[in-house]
């Protein structure tokens, strides 16, 4: 039997509510006392709500945000900051239902051609994690495809109006779909493939019949929801609060009927482990419960530190995901290939060597912009 322990302080820069927590935390956070919320918006100052409403929009939880401080008596809340929330929530949950409506319409096609697809992230988040449409953005539709199916998907999806911008992606409108025949994104990035070994065709056997949207999908089962969320969060480098999030209240809500032995099983010790425990270390910040044995084991090296520790205070370094997902990598050739993956993707044209040697320079511009713009985002937000 495993101890779960319970959530350890997050130290930040910000208003801080109980235990350390700051006040995003608190407000993105599943099970968040609702004395500390209170006692921390009451030390906020008049010229800080501002500030708030821009951090949460900045980490994409201003729908969780609304949802905490509706707890809260009407007198015990700034009324702008109130309706402000309110507002978002309720254009949230209107593009929610507009997307859902594209989403169907897909699904209904790839149903009728007999293509089994698993819808992730995005609206099935939604459905089945915080069941309230307004509670969280998204971007695109990630839908996962077997290897054998996507040719047909594809044809399916041009002939539905959707226009393929760049591989894997189609456009119509304001909707896009990320169309998949990995989880992780290996066609582009193989290394991940070789550093992450999820097994596809694995996914879809575990999977079960079931709806998003109100159309034909099949669900991943929970166990497999919390894997890929928890890498997803590492591979964004932590970047957005609301990944966090994901991962916590997935947690908070399957807790009960989750089989973390299965989880164990699927992870087995290695780089997969130690990325989970990373995702699961921050989730636990925010309040999941989570075996102890899940968590971070054994002593870390300095940079390893560095980056979990900056990750934890909401205060990410660009790339860090790329970087903890080299350390992970067994042996310096392995993080050697990880490395000069990530900065010159084997995935993307042109591939001959001296080509992709003639794209370095604008390549690495392009990452610093990226970094820079990253930092000047996140102290914009504090």
């Amino acid at each position: 039997m495993h101890s779960i322990p319970e959530p350890r302080p997050l130290s930040a820069p910000t208003v801080d509510g109980a235990a350390g927590l700051p006040l995003p935390a608190l407000l993105a956070a599943p099970q968040a006392p609702i004395d500390a919320i209170r006692g921390s918006l009451r030390r906020l100052e008049p010229a800080g709500t501002a500030v708030l409403l821009e951090t949460l929009a900045h980490h994409r939880i201003d729908g969780l945000a609304h949802r905490s401080i509706a707890r809260l008596p009407r007198g015990e809340v700034h009324p702008w900051l109130r309706a402000s929330l309110r507002r978002r929530h309720q254009r949230q949950a209107a593009a929610t239902l507009a997307q859902g409506l594209a989403l169907a319409d897909v699904l209904d096609a790839l149903w009728r051609a007999r293509v089994p697809v698993i819808v992730m992230r995005g609206l099935r988040t939604i459905e089945m994690v915080y069941r309230d449409a307004g509670a969280r953005p998204f971007e695109d539709h990630d839908l996962l495809v077997l290897p054998g199916d996507h040719p047909t998907a594809r044809r399916l999806l041009a002939r539905t109006g959707f226009r393929e911008e760049t591989i894997g992606l189609h456009r119509r409108g304001g909707v896009l779909i990320d169309l998949h025949t990995d989880p992780l994104g290996a066609r582009r990035r193989p290394t991940r493939e070789a550093l992450l070994p999820i097994d596809t065709p694995a996914l879809f056997d575990r999977s079960r019949p079931g709806w998003v949207a109100g159309s034909p999908s099949l669900l991943l089962d929970t166990e497999d929801e919390l894997l890929l969320t928890a890498v997803h969060l590492v591979k964004h480098s932590f970047d957005r609060l609301i990944r966090t999030a994901d991962l916590a209240h997935l947690i908070a809500t399957h807790g009960s009927s989750l089989d973390w032995e299965a989880v164990r099983r699927r992870t087995r010790p290695g780089a997969l482990r130690r990325v989970v425990a990373w995702a699961l270390e921050a989730a636990a910040r925010l309040g999941a419960r989570v075996p102890s044995d899940l968590l971070p084991r054994g002593p870390a090296g300095a940079l390893e530190r560095l980056l979990r520790d900056r990750a934890l205070d909401l205060r990410p370094l660009p790339y860090c995901g790329d970087l903890l997902l080299a350390l992970a990598a067994p042996g310096w050739a392995a993080r050697a290939r990880f490395l000069i993956d990530a900065f010159l993707p084997a995935g993307e044209a042109p591939r001959e060597g001296w080509e992709r040697v003639a794209t370095l320079p604008g390549r690495t511009l392009n990452l610093m912009r990226q970094a820079a713009w990253q930092i000047s985002s996140r102290r914009k937000a504090r």
